[in-house]
């Protein structure tokens, strides 16, 4: 088998929701799109063991019940543990990647968490009397917390925005580490943002999101700013040293970041009672017969954009400009699956293009900062 014939995806936060129906439609759809000769390893990361051990399981299974018979001689599955709020468990990743592997072609970014508290149910009731399907939508009554920062170890000292860092920050970091890997192989770069990732939530002055109201929207926001610029003239100065790849490292392709969202899926992301879960998928159907493309629901249709991405071809991607546009999983009034574009405020405009600067140059601080602590270890 030629080396060229096996791909390698890292998938971060697959252990239930969107992350294990991503795992599990990457692994449909590579064995729909590609040749029998052609292999795949599929390296999940979980913040624990007994998650890993879980998804694997069911990983396992969908292998053997789901995909034809040749899948397990095709696919291989592999984990690691990981706590992206956690920089020094981030590095550990990097190293143990680099270490076991030669190259990586798709890396899906969807671990992500909230300092969610609850609901607002006020606001909830009369956002859904005024207009239903922006209420589902584009929702702003999910109560959080506010000043969430977690402490790194003792052995590097300093603390992070909490929100930020397993968003956004944790997987930066991430990806700058691997991105000899990257460079080795397809290299996409694949960001799980949100519907929600509001303007008025961010605060360049606060990139963090420690004074944020609405820090895991702030973080979305982020996310899409430094995907959508990343090839931008302005954000050249930092995006550059971002993805520049070790001395000494094989180069085929500089990576590429591609910006998707799962749509409105039904989620535990907020805990609810049965009853209100059953309450909140109806109103999510509701919002699909009255039009809404976004509400998925299903979570394995919400895994479509990004899969998309992943299995698409170069020549396909590039003559959408696939790396420029926001895309994501949809479904029309009848579940019908579709990718969809989304207009992101203020994409193409002269003050994206200062945000996205700012925000890069921000963002190469923070990592070249805490590089020189954990290299102080």
């Amino acid at each position: 088998m030629a080396e060229g014939n096996h791909f390698f995806a890292l998938l971060t936060g697959s252990n239930g929701g969107v992350g294990l129906s991503l795992a599990q439609r990457l692994l449909d759809e590579f064995m729909i799109t590609h040749p029998s000769t052609d292999h795949l390893t599929l390296i999940i990361t979980t913040r624990s063991a007994i998650k890993g051990a879980q998804t694997l399981s069911a990983l396992t299974k969908h292998l053997v019940k789901v995909l034809p018979p040749d899948a397990t001689k095709r696919i291989q599955l592999a984990h690691y543990q990981v706590d992206l709020s956690n920089l020094v468990s981030v590095e550990a990743l990097a190293k143990a990647l680099i270490r076991n592997y030669s190259r990586l072609d798709y890396v899906i970014l969807n671990a992500g968490m909230g300092a969610f508290l609850g609901i607002d149910w006020l606001n909830c009731f009369v956002s859904l009397l005024k207009n239903w399907v922006a209420a589902v939508s584009y929702p702003s009554f999910k109560r959080q917390a506010v000043g969430w920062k977690t402490a790194q170890p003792a052995s590097v000292g300093g603390e992070i925005g909490t929100v930020f860092c397993g968003n956004v920050f944790g997987h930066y970091y991430l990806v700058h580490e691997l991105m000899g890997l990257l460079s080795a192989g397809k290299g996409r770069i694949i960001w799980t943002s949100s519907l929600e990732a509001y303007p008025w939530t961010f605060n360049i002055d606060d990139i963090e999101g420690i004074k944020a109201s609405h820090s895991y929207e702030s973080t979305k926001r982020l996310t899409d700013i430094i995907s959508l610029t990343s090839e931008l003239p302005a954000a050249a100065p930092y995006a550059d040293p971002f993805f520049r790849t070790p001395a000494g490292t094989e180069k085929s392709r500089r990576p590429r970041m591609y910006l998707t969202h799962p749509g409105v899926c039904a989620t535990a992301i907020i805990p609810l009672n049965i009853i209100l879960v059953y309450c909140m998928v109806f109103s999510f159907y509701v919002a699909r017969w009255l039009g809404s493309p976004w509400h998925t629901i299903s979570t394995y249709s919400g895994a479509k954009a990004a899969v998309w991405i992943a299995m698409a071809t170069d020549e396909e991607l590039d003559a959408k400009k696939a790396d420029r546009i926001k895309w994501g999983s949809a479904t029309d009034r009848y579940g019908e699956e579709l990718v969809k574009a989304v207009e992101v405020e203020g994409e193409g405009s002269e003050e994206m293009e200062e945000l996205g600067r700012d925000c890069w140059r921000k963002m190469e601080e923070l990592r070249i900062n805490w590089k020189k602590r954990l290299s102080k270890r």
